[in-house]
């Protein structure tokens, strides 16, 4: 029995030691972006040659002060005859200069268009001393600032649309239901309601997160996260079938090293599940009256398909477009297809602003 007790005892001490170690580490990280050698910079430059939507002679880049000491990255370009603002929300790790393709095709289409990097990612603030950690405070404050955004450039007396990507999707559901923003109509690319924990138990990795993150340890990676390192180019991903595009964010990020946002922490993950839970469920989301139009992936390793079709069932208005082939990284995987569905989102903006 003494044998027992004191290996019980050594396993505690480890354990205790190793949080420990864990604890301190992160309350004295420090940072270091990974170097780019020159040839890296030259494979960078000319894997991304023609992938990239230049942004147009009139667009305006613009900073947005959400509160003291958080500056928020956006820009806008206006039209001259206007249908009405469409805001279009990037997803995770994503900036502005890769969903400029969308921001030009919809603007083309008539309508003045902003966008906006919320805190965390693109050249906004940063909430830890490692900036390349993708962390979530609270989906409210993401929520609260996205609507201030747009409730400033918003067009007086025309219709105000949202056009959001996967985890912009979540964070503009939540902000549809948690501010007073009058919003005339919502579509949703490939929207993370639900993250897809692959092969581990859903249950199992939101147990564990809630537990680090209780214990303090809510920025550390997550397990098999990192920050971001030089990449080989032209390899097909779980997100992006084609060779071609498949590392044009990567190249972007060696280029430009402010624009640097990769792998989740224990937090980020510890506060989608609990938004989760909130959005799917269909008291918390009966607010939502206007038009929802959510496009979905076929083949989505990243997040569930079921449950944003899902979510939209509980919503009083929402039709679902599904792409049967496509994987989550949509917006650059297939052009053709793409460009096709960002089609079908104006077009269901053109019901909404034909009323103003």
């Amino acid at each position: 029995m003494k044998i027992v007790k004191n290996i019980l005892l050594t396993v505690l001490c480890l354990v205790f030691l190793t949080w420990l170690i864990a604890f301190i580490g992160l309350r004295f990280e420090s940072h270091e972006y990974a170097p780019i050698s020159a040839q890296q910079r030259d494979e960078a430059t000319q894997y991304l040659a023609g992938k990239l939507t230049p942004s147009p002679p009139n667009w305006q880049w613009q900073r947005f002060q959400a509160a003291p000491g958080v500056v928020l990255r956006g820009g806008l370009i206006t039209h001259p005859n206007s249908k009405g603002m469409v805001i279009v929300v990037p997803g995770f790790t994503g900036s502005i200069e890769m969903i400029m393709r969308e921001i030009v095709q919809i603007h083309n289409a008539g309508y003045s268009v902003a966008t906006i990097e919320y805190r965390g990612q693109g050249e906004s603030y940063r909430p830890l001393p490692n900036p390349e950690k993708g962390y979530i405070e609270d989906f409210v404050v993401l929520a609260s600032e996205v609507a201030a955004f747009a409730e400033r450039v918003r067009e007086p007396e025309k219709a105000l649309m949202f056009y959001s990507i996967s985890k912009g999707a979540h964070i503009t559901m939540r902000m549809a239901v948690e501010t007073d923003i009058d919003v005339d109509a919502y579509a949703l690319m490939v929207p993370m309601i639900k993250i897809n924990t692959g092969e581990l138990s859903y249950n199992s990795v939101r147990g564990l997160t809630k537990f680090l993150t209780a214990t303090g340890l809510g920025a550390m990676y997550a397990p098999g996260q990192s920050a971001y390192s030089p990449e080989q180019y032209g390899v097909a991903t779980p997100c992006n079938a084609n060779p071609e595009t498949a590392q044009s964010q990567g190249a972007m990020f060696a280029l430009n090293e402010k624009l640097r946002t990769r792998g989740s922490t224990i937090k980020w993950l510890y506060e989608t599940f609990h938004s989760t839970d909130k959005l799917l469920d269909p008291n918390y989301t009966q607010s939502i009256r206007q038009p929802v139009k959510i496009f979905t992936a076929g083949i989505d390793h990243l997040v569930s398909t079921d449950a944003a079709q899902q979510f939209c069932g509980n919503l009083a208005n929402c039709s679902v477009t599904h792409s049967d082939t496509a994987r989550h990284c949509i917006t650059r995987e297939d052009f053709e297809l793409y460009d096709s569905l960002v089609d079908e989102a104006i077009a269901h903006f053109d019901k909404t602003s034909e009323n103003y």
